[in-house]
């Protein structure tokens, strides 16, 4: 019993890192495999990320999990490796933000 539902959990781990890179989003570039993936599916290394805020540089989860050369791994150099290879930051699109187009006045005069 237990093997098969063990399969079971493989088998969907196995469908999901396949879909993973099809789901949407906009489209950054991860700065160790250099690949287009989904904003979605990036990570920010958190030194980069303190450093230069929202356009700190993306890591994809295949490079960020990786288990050979995972930038996760323990033992492994956890500097940003688009710093270090001297790549640009993030391009950041802002949200369109709403216009207000009155202010009501709430306070009551007296």
């Amino acid at each position: 019993m237990k093997r098969r539902s063990t399969l079971k959990r493989r088998s969907k781990r196995k469908r999901n890192m396949r879909t993973r890179s099809k789901r949407g989003g906009n489209k950054v570039q991860c700065c160790m495999c250099e690949r287009r993936v989904s904003e979605r599916n990036t990570l920010k290394p958190s030194a980069c990320l303190m450093k230069h805020g929202a356009k700190a540089h993306r890591i994809c989860q295949d490079c960020w999990w990786g288990p050979e050369k995972g930038f996760a791994r323990e033992g492994a150099n956890h500097e940003c490796p688009g710093c270090k290879k001297g790549l640009s930051l993030t391009v950041v699109t802002a949200k369109p933000s709403q216009k207000i187009s009155e202010v009501i006045d709430l306070t009551a005069d007296s």
